[in-house]
Formats: structure tokens, sequence, C-alpha cells
């Protein structure tokens, strides 16, 4: 019994000394993660005499919060963030649903040359959006979708990548539970809103956010569709901040965290919705 006993002391202080190891490794690695944040979010506080100085200020003596003030009432960004918001969020819910269609149709419906159409569309994603541009371009002018915001959304909307993700979710579906939605009287359409879209919240949750997230960070096709002060994204408008005589690098600070705290945001908010739609589309399909 003693000799149990002290096994299970041992081991137990065993354990302790790893989970206390590894919570200062992962607290160390937090703090490196974090370090970027930080000093973004201090510059943004400074002046812009402030941010290159040597030794580094990390935390100006006096914050300067007139650099968001003139973002926002001398440079328009509280137009161009709405913007930003959106189209991003015009993109997202659109995608989503285009994507959900293509995923379930390929994923449950058989029709001649599935396969060579699904081929089709996941080789799509080898071709690099430069080497499409010069067309879309002309194409839109043709549109009238220059400097317009539709012609920033329209480019990518079913997307192969989120028809690919869906498609590995609706492939678990079961197809007995369709088919008795189907004699029950169910219409295609009423079977996919009322049986599908419910069992996809946690795709909707994972990809909405990576969607979400990569057309707020969308910088080159915006930059070359928008034209006026009025249209432009966050991404864009803080390109255009900089200045061949002079590069306010406060203001560019202040109107990076303008730009990072929704998704930050975003993230922790729906952290737990990310991980289980991300770990559950791998074992799926």
């Amino acid at each position: 019994m003693q000799t149990s006993a002290k096994q299970n002391y041992s081991w137990n202080r065993k354990n302790e000394f790893n989970a206390i190891l590894m919570f200062i490794v992962m607290a160390v690695v937090s703090a490196v993660m974090l370090f970027p944040f930080f000093w973004l979010l201090s510059s943004s506080l400074k002046a812009v005499s402030e941010i290159f100085v040597n030794p580094p200020i990390w935390i100006p003596e006096t914050l300067h919060w007139e650099n968001f003030g003139e973002l926002f009432l001398k440079r328009s960004f509280g137009i161009i963030t709405w913007n930003s918001v959106l189209l991003s969020t015009t993109f997202t819910v659109v995608t989503l649903f285009l994507c959900s269609l293509g995923g379930y149709a390929f994923a449950k419906y058989e029709f001649r040359g599935k396969q060579i159409l699904f081929v089709f569309v996941l080789a799509s994603l080898m071709i690099p959006h430069e080497a499409t541009m010069v067309p879309l371009f002309v194409i839109y002018k043709q549109l009238h979708l220059i400097d317009n915001i539709w012609g920033v959304i329209l480019p990518d909307l079913a997307n192969a990548f989120g028809i690919f993700f869906m498609r590995q979710y609706c492939r678990s579906l079961p197809d007995e539970m369709l088919e008795a939605a189907r004699i029950d009287g169910c219409s295609e359409f009423t079977l996919f809103r009322k049986v599908v879209l419910p069992n996809l919240k946690s795709a909707f949750a994972a990809l909405g956010i990576i969607l979400f997230v990569k057309q707020w960070n969308n910088f080159l096709w915006p930059v070359v569709i928008l034209r006026s002060k009025e249209n432009l994204t966050l991404a864009v408008a803080i390109k255009a901040l900089e200045d061949s005589n002079y590069t306010p690098y406060h203001l560019i600070m202040a109107a990076s965290v303008i730009s990072v705290l929704p998704l930050l945001i975003i993230v922790l908010v729906f952290q737990k919705q990310l991980i289980s739609g991300l770990t559950e589309g791998s074992v799926k399909g």
C-alpha cells in the first residue's frame, strides 16, 4: 500500500510539473504572438514623432486619441468602415448560401458529368486571381460595375473552396432523412431549406468566419475596381494614407487597429464554433 501511495504521489507530482511547464510555454508563446498587436495599439495612440524613437516608448505618456478622431472626422473612415462591414457581410451571407447549394448538389444528387464537373471546380483553385483580373475588369467595365461594391463581391461568390467545404458536410447527411422528407411531400428546395440547412450550422460558422476574414482583408481586387473615396474599403483606404512626401504612420497604426478589432472580436466570440466546424469537417466525407 505504501509503495502504491508513493507511486501515485510521484505520478501526481510529475503531472503537476508537466502542467506548470506547459502553462509557462503557452504563456510565453501567447506573449510573443500578442506583442505585435500591443505595439500596434500603443503606436496608434502616439504622436508620429514617438513611433520610431530609440529607445522605444512602450506606453506613451500622453494618449493621442485625436488620431482616431482625425480618421473619422477628416478622413471619412466612418463611411469606409461601413463599406467594409457591408461588403464583407453581404459577401459572406450570399457565398454561404450559394456554396451550400453547390455542395449539397455535388454530395447528394446524381447527374451526368458530375465527377468531371467537380474536378473542374477544384481545378479552378489552381488559377491565380491575378490571371483573371484583366478579363474581369473588361467585363465589369462593360457591365458598368467599376467603382461599385457589387463589382468587388461578384467575382468570388460561388468559390471552389466553399463548395468543396460544404460538400464534405453534406455527404454526412443520412440519405434516409432526405428520403423521409420527400415522402412527406417536401419539394427539393423546401427540403434544402428546412432539413439540410439546419444541419449545417457548424459548417456555416466555420466557413462564414473564413469568408468574412478573407473579404475583410481583400486588397488587390478592390484597389483595381474601386475609384471614389466614399466607396473604398479599409484595406484600400489604409494604403491610400501613404504619401510620397509624408506618411502619417500614427494614422496608419490607428486605422490598422480599426481594421483588426472586428476580426479579433469575431474570432473570440465564435472560436468554439470555428474549432467545432473545422474538426467536424476534417472527419466527414
